[in-house]
């Protein structure tokens, strides 16, 4: 049996807006799309959803960086009554350290969940989820969303090195959890020993294992590695218990670091990346690595802007990421789209944002093939949107990286399935 679903504007986003369009659906495939005259006289005897003149219908969001565990840290943090604002990175660091100690594990389980519904309400059909709790992977059991879901790792300890990533081997032999591959997240370059991030690396490449990694996230990252001093060295290490354990400066910065160690390869996900220079971005493009961006997070964080020119010149796939509720306001692409708008100003143009947040997400999570645009055999991977305004085809594109779409998504359809029917009639999702 197949569908067509009707919508004022489709955007398939790797082709031009169509006006009166629909995506005919058969076996949770796309089997095509074009003006809904058209298919409807080719395709008598499909059922028809019309979700009407004020509709936008458009590929899921990818949200290529999260961590959906801390989606209740706003409730952890109130409780713990700490006040005020850290002033720098590191400050942030210790606070999440402090306010995460004191949440019982089981806790845990109910923030993911809800992390997961709040990507379903806002769009979105494919995370890049990393995971320190690592019985968090069950939740996922039964959730519709795509893409990776990453096991956090750091330390410096060899003897517990050893032991985690055994743990870690074993646990990856799983696969799935849901719907979502699972990887291996080794932090930071500045928390895991340079023997420890060497070991990954070649267990990853060994079991075909994809990772990602935070990269050049702060300057203080950047100072660290190249004169093995700075707010990391002095308050972060000794923090932590880490003061006899501080390595002796690499002199040189965070990409190169991990191209050292062979970390900087296609299926390592780097996140962030504000601290690169253009000889960084060509080194990133000639390894097929992809970069997710957090304008929010680095705006709230205050580390930073990202040099997206230079991205863009060296050809890097660029796409985009929440981060947590740690660092942000919400879980929603919407939002963030919106954002990096304003952020990035001219060096990005509205088409190029929305791929970033589509079909580049999908390819930086090993989606290329399945979601992120509307191609005939891609998955019937779909959102639609009801407008609360209607713009004219032209200023379509501006109006999809503005504020307020986020209010505005209605359904969000997954292997051609509607994800949001279960959220509204409180089926479990996950």
């Amino acid at each position: 049996m197949s569908t067509l679903y009707r919508a004022r504007y489709l955007v398939p986003v790797t082709r031009g807006v169509m006006e009166d369009g629909a995506l005919l659906v058969a076996g949770g495939q796309i089997v095509d799309l074009g003006s809904f005259q058209e298919l409807t006289a080719a395709h008598p005897r499909a059922a028809v959803v019309d979700f009407g003149d004020d509709s936008l219908l458009l590929p899921p969001l990818a949200n290529a960086h999260t961590h959906l565990e801390l989606t209740h840290f706003p409730d952890w943090l109130r409780r713990s009554r700490e006040s005020g604002d850290p002033e720098n990175f590191v400050d942030w660091i210790l606070r999440v350290i402090r306010v995460k100690r004191a949440v019982a594990q089981e806790r845990l389980g109910e923030s993911l969940r809800a992390g997961i519904r709040a990507c379903l309400a806002a769009g979105t059909g494919a995370v890049g989820d990393i995971l320190s709790w690592l019985p968090g992977r069950e939740v996922y059991r039964n959730a519709p969303l795509y893409g990776r879901l990453y096991l956090e790792t750091l330390g410096l300890d060899p003897g517990r090195n050893r032991q985690m990533l055994r743990l870690l081997g074993h646990i990856s032999e799983e696969c799935l959890a849901g719907r979502l591959r699972l990887g291996l997240a080794p932090h930071s370059p500045y928390n895991l020993s340079s023997e420890y991030l060497e070991d990954i690396f070649r267990y990853a490449r060994r079991h075909r294992l994809p990772l990602t990694t935070h990269v050049a996230e702060s300057d203080a990252e950047v100072q660290f590695l190249r004169e093995g001093r700075g707010p990391i060295a002095e308050r972060l290490y000794p923090y932590v218990g880490w003061t006899d354990m501080l390595p002796a400066p690499a002199e040189v910065g965070p990409i190169a670091y991990l191209q050292q160690r062979d970390g900087l390869v296609a299926d390592n996900l780097l996140v962030h990346g504000v601290h690169v220079d253009a000889a960084d971005c060509r080194a990133i493009a000639g390894a097929a690595a992809s970069v997710v961006l957090c304008p929010r997070s680095n705006q709230r964080l205050g580390v930073g802007v990202a040099p997206v020119a230079d991205y863009v010149a060296a050809g890097v796939n660029l796409a985009l990421g929440t981060d947590s509720l740690a660092s942000n306001e919400s879980l929603s692409v919407w939002d963030e789209l919106a954002f990096a708008r304003q952020a990035y100003g001219s060096a990005l143009s509205p088409e190029t944002l929305l791929r970033m947040a589509t079909c580049n997400g999908a390819k930086a999570l090993g989606l290329g093939a399945e979601m992120g645009c509307l191609e005939p055999r891609y998955g019937a991977h779909f959102q639609v949107l009801r407008m609360a305004t209607i713009p004219p085809r032209g200023e379509l594109m501006d109006y999809l990286v503005s504020p307020g779409r986020t209010q505005e998504v209605r359904a969000l359809f997954l292997a051609g399935r509607d994800a949001h029917f279960s959220l509204d009639s409180g089926q479990e999702v996950c």
